[in-house]
């Protein structure tokens, strides 16, 4: 194959590529404007009770959206399309291929992809390897083997192709100084085009394990964090949504920065907050507005000790000793004869009769000390609350089985008299204390051990807040509501480790993506100087990482060495840079008198404005010079004014306090008055001005009015020269190729060091789903379903007998369309209702009419009320602990209990219940529990099988999959929320999610013989009115499901609600999957369960 590398060649497919977009846009941008005019059409004609326009509405609007943001990636590559390309030798096809790599990918038609995007796993290829043999990672988990021939990086602007280099040609360094010659403007591109192996190994890490980054200033750790959230929300887009990370940082003036590259890299969705913020949030309902919330740099003296590991474990055992002396742990017992109902008095009630002996014999233990602490040690991760109200709700269960006992029979008032005595045996449903109250209680009590701490009164920190979060998490908390799956906090270095153990604590079954550099720490006393503390708390599995970036592109040699000079005063060991950067202008450092401080400043300002520089910053030590700097400012030139609640980060002169300057970088920058009263010699303040330093790109300014701090003034130290020189040996310095106006590459590489191996684990992709075929005709009606075999859905009922014909009647036939009744054909005629062209079944035979309660007749449609999930937090359905009992295998997560019980060997009744589980329901006949059964637990999932039956439960999401005996797939739940439980007025709701196929068969049986329906994207109810018919679905898969429910069971296939079984009436969903390849097997089996066998 030939490889089309000259010019010539390059330049064609340049063209070619370009005409593909600009089509690209004329189409999108047509069925853009085509389905904006469909959704103003549907929203003018839309009806609340029209469940097919809604449904075409949604799918419709996502559409559109997906369309749009397909119309603005093709819009941003009018002007540079790609910027790599490899060509390789696929060993597996033992063909060439050639893929240019781009910011997105750009497709001329479904089998024709003109450039390949940079998240792509073949693109890794492009940043890790260099010529020859290698291989890259796909997703299951393999290597593709290649041989790389050809890597090429391309120099494009406003769809002109300028240069193009080969990695065998130009060097590493040299190719980087390129970009570093390009205008700070528009710089993605370059940033996508010279992330390098370290960065690209950091940003391809399974978003299933945790990391911590130390990256020196400039390094670029920032913006990889963020290409790590694009790669994972592409390559992972089965497990993580946007609304799955949490962005962390120190201030919004930061988050907002950081957050504006994140639509360029095609993430829109993103949750961002403080670390305030993110406190208040896992307060929940006990947040108290009436606080206000003071940032991190005010937490006072006393935040060197409540922002350490140490504070954080006192208020551990603080914790544990409230919940030791308010859980009761001795033996529950009563005395039956002091609980009679009689005469006494002239009045009837329940007295003792004791006469205050306990005889043995009259003594009835309900729950032991024994078993009570046991199940508290069991659970160290469930909060005080819950515990009170799960022992509480076991001890008024063992309670009723006392009552329900042969040997004694009490009267109604009896079990009254005992039922009140035992209700508040362990505590109230609402913990006494609030978790303000309880801080107080713990401030009191450090001081009174000799800690001096203040307590606050109207502000709270951010040590306050994870104080108040932890106590919320290990206190009062009763539901677990599931946050963020992977969290990504910048600037980490500014919190103690406290807030990093809280963390982990309250937001559970979540990674981490750790940003920070230790030497850029200005909280003094409480931030962190080494990351030995915070690599304890989050690194702890296995193939957690800690990387260093060590590479910096940002500064202009002469301001990284201006900057490692200030550094060198501190005496604190740090992470040297190692920079690969261009020369430039000296650092100006000049003094002037006070009186023309402010018009200096302005000078100097005016004279980078007209250099060319876009984006300048005053640096100030604090926010009050801040504020009163940009006034004066302001009356020489166009100034943006300071504000914290408002300033951002925008084009033009801005004036800054330097905490607020973390993160961020400026084409050129002026501290102003650096003295020795602001910045005086101490490590803490020794990082605070390095911070000012290297935030420069271009340009560095001091000016003072004497007085200059000996951080800038003094010599360095003789015992810290050796330090100094030894980094600035490190320093590659390259000149500007070009001869043009020099400028850095924005985020270039960085060089990693890993503390553990850490190898990829690639998630899997969503294989594409199995065409409907169509389906032969079975033999007979108990014909088994081969894998190529599904039931007959015809238009012409008179030639095909439905499969399911024994379970419906002898007359049934199939029938034509989604929902419709499958029988008689009278019955789907006469008083039948038609919807859109559709002939609805009639309420006849089993088909009863909808009372004037509401309620639905089997095969009706029901409201979209009762489709639509409430509005809910996450919830957590990730597996706690596993526990084998002697009625099946239960697996506990903080919504709940889920219990798997065999009631045959191809019978499995799953049982839901976040309390006591409920009895067996009296349509079912058969109670015992099969004791033919294995269990295994992994490291991941749990396994449960039976002689015919499969079932892995995934403990990450809790959700169950079930196989057959070959391991064959049958159902899955749904990862998202495999089960809801809502209020509801009528006893509660229940909403089970599947994650049916397409192309599966499903079908409800009628009730005493009558018609059933084929269930095909649509919404219908299964129940049947009758306490001995119970709702069953069947699939064509091999499997039933039966809902243990004589209530309203709804069924639903329809994506905008989701694939769900809806349960009225209960907060315990109870179900049985049955397990058969022959339709006869799947008929029997239910008939075995109901008792009519």
């Amino acid at each position: 194959m030939k490889r089309n590398t000259s010019r010539k060649a390059e330049e064609a497919y340049l063209a070619e590529t370009l005409r593909v977009v600009r089509d690209n846009v004329r189409e999108y941008g047509q069925e853009v404007a085509k389905m904006q005019e469909d959704i103003d059409e549907m929203l003018e004609h839309y009806h609340d009770n029209d469940t097919e326009v809604l449904t075409i509405l949604n799918n419709t609007v996502t559409m559109h959206t997906h369309m749009k943001r397909a119309l603005e990636r093709n819009e941003k590559a009018l002007k540079k399309p790609y910027f790599g390309r490899i060509v390789f030798h696929d060993e597996a096809l033992n063909k060439e291929e050639s893929l240019y790599i781009g910011r997105g990918g750009i497709a001329k038609d479904t089998t024709h992809q003109m450039v390949t995007d940079w998240r792509a796993p073949v693109a890794n290829a492009y940043y890790e390897n260099g010529l020859g043999k290698c291989s890259y990672p796909v997703p299951d988990g393999q290597h593709m083997e290649i041989e790389l021939l050809l890597k090429r990086t391309y120099e494009i602007e406003d769809a002109k192709l300028i240069d193009y280099y080969d990695s065998e040609v130009v060097a590493n360094d040299e190719l980087l100084t390129r970009y570093l010659a390009k205008n700070k403007k528009a710089v993605l591109g370059e940033i996508i085009a010279t992330i390098q192996q370290e960065q690209n190994e950091i940003i391809r890490k399974s978003p299933y394990h945790s990391m911590i980054v130390q990256g020196v200033a400039g390094s670029g750790k920032t913006t990889v964090a963020m290409h790590r959230i694009s790669y994972i929300l592409y390559n992972y887009k089965e497990r993580f949504q946007p609304e799955d990370f949490y962005i962390v940082g120190s201030n919004r003036i930061l988050l907002d920065y950081i957050t504006g590259v994140l639509p360029d890299l095609d993430v829109y969705g993103i949750r961002q907050m403080t670390m305030e913020q993110l406190f208040v949030r896992l307060l929940y309902e006990d947040w108290d507005e009436t606080y206000r919330i003071c940032p991190v740099r005010d937490a006072g003296k006393d935040g060197a000790v409540r922002g350490t590991l140490a504070w954080f474990e006192k208020l551990q055992k603080f914790c544990s000793r409230v919940e030791w002396n308010t859980i009761p742990r001795t033996t529950v017992l009563f005395n039956r004869k002091q609980f009679v109902e009689g005469l006494r008095d002239g009045r009837v009630g329940v007295f003792d009769e004791s006469g205050g002996k306990n005889d043995p014999k009259d003594m009835v233990v309900l729950m032991t000390g024994e078993a009570i602490e046991r199940y508290i040690r069991q659970n160290p991760s469930v909060s005080a609350q819950s515990k009170v109200l799960m022992l509480q709700e076991r001890l008024m269960g063992k309670v009723e089985d006392e009552f329900l006992g042969k040997g004694i029979s009490y009267t109604l008032e009896e079990k009254k008299a005992i039922r009140r005595s035992m209700r508040k045996r362990f505590g109230t449903r609402q913990w006494k204390k609030s978790v303000y109250e309880m801080y107080h209680d713990f401030l009191t009590e450090q001081k009174q051990q000799g800690v001096c701490v203040e307590e606050p009164q109207e502000e709270l920190d951010v040590y306050d807040l994870a104080a108040l979060a932890y106590l919320y998490r290990r206190m009062r908390e009763t539901e677990v509501i599931s946050e963020a799956h992977h969290i990504v906090v910048d600037e980490a270095q500014d919190f103690g480790v406290m807030v990093y153990a809280v963390l982990k604590e309250c937001v559970r079954s979540c990674t981490y993506t750790v940003m920070g550099d230790v030497s850029q720490n200005i909280r003094m006393d409480y931030g962190i100087s080494d990351w030995e503390g915070v690599k304890n708390i989050l690194l702890t599995g296995e193939r957690d990482n800690f990387c260093v970036l060590r590479k910096s592109y940002r500064n202009t040699v002469e301001i990284a060495n201006f900057a490692s000079d200030i550094l060198a005063h501190g005496e604190f060991p740090g992470y040297g840079a190692e920079p690969v950067i261009r020369h430039g202008e000296a650092v100006g450092i000049r003094q002037t008198a006070g009186r023309d401080l402010y018009r200096e400043a302005a000078k100097i300002c005016k004279g980078w404005q007209t250099e060319g520089f876009d984006t300048i910053a005053v640096i100030c030590r604090d926010q009050k010079q801040a504020q009163e700097t940009a006034e004066l400012l302001q009356k020489e030139l166009p100034v943006m004014p300071w504000d914290p609640e408002k300033a951002s980060f925008e084009k033009g002169i801005m004036v800054f306090p330097v905490e607020y300057t973390k993160g961020l970088e400026f084409d050129a920058v002026l501290l102003l008055s650096p003295d020795r009263e602001s910045y005086p010699i101490d490590d803490g303040h020794a990082k605070l001005l390095y911070v000012a330093a290297t935030r420069a790109l271009h340009r560095l300014e001091v000016l003072h009015t004497g007085n200059l701090t000996g951080l800038i003034a003094d010599p360095i130290p003789k015992k810290n020269k050796k330090r100094v020189s030894g980094a600035k040996k490190k320093i590659v310095i390259v000149q500007n190729p070009s001869g043009g106006q020099e400028a850095p590459l924005p985020y270039g590489t960085g060089a990693m060091q890993e503390s553990a191996d850490a190898r990829r684990a690639d998630g899997k992709t969503q294989g594409s789903a199995r065409p409907a075929a169509a389906a032969p005709r079975p033999t007979s009606a108990g014909a088994g379903w081969t894998s190529r075999q599904k039931p007959v859905i015809s238009g012409q009922p008179q030639k095909a007998l439905h499969p399911l014909a024994s379970l419906y009647g002898s007359n049934s036939q199939t029938a034509q369309g989604s929902g419709r009744a499958v029988g008689n054909r009278q019955s789907a005629q006469g008083s039948g209702r038609t919807v859109n062209g559709t002939v609805q079944p009639r309420v006849t035979g089993d088909m009863h009419a909808r009372t004037a309660s509401g309620v639905l007749s089997f095969g009706e449609l029901p409201d979209t009320a009762k489709l639509r999930a409430a509005g809910h937090a996450k919830i957590d359905h990730s597996i706690r602990w596993v526990q084998r009992k002697e009625d099946g295998l239960y697996l506990q997560s903080r919504y709940g209990v889920t219990r798997l019980s065999p009631v045959g060997s191809g019978i499995l009744r799953v049982t839901f219940s976040r309390g006591e589980m409920p009895p067996v329901h009296p349509a079912i006949a058969v109670t015992r529990v099969e004791k033919n059964w294995q269990m295994r637990e992994k490291p991941t999932l749990v396994e449960m099988r039976t002689p015919e039956m499969y079932v892995v439960a995934d403990k990450k999401t809790g959700a169950l999959r079930f196989l057959d005996k070959d391991s064959e797939i049958l159902l899955e739940e749904s990862g998202q929320d495999r089960c809801l439980i809502e209020n509801a007025p009528n006893g509660g709701r229940s909403r089970l999610f599947f994650d049916w196929k397409k192309g599966e068969g499903l079908y409800a049986a009628g009730a005493l013989g009558k018609g059933g329906i084929h269930l095909e994207k649509t919404a219908r109810c299964i129940s049947h009115g009758v306490e001995n018919e119970l709702p069953y679905l069947i699939s064509d898969r091999g499997y039933g499901i039966l809902s243990a429910s004589s209530k309203e069971v709804i069924f639903c296939s329809l994506p905008i609600y989701g694939n769900q079984i809806c349960m009225e009436g209960t907060q315990q969903p109870d179900y049985y999957i049955i397990v058969g390849k022959k339709l006869e097997t799947l008929l029997k089996a239910c008939a075995y369960l109901c008792g009519k066998l």
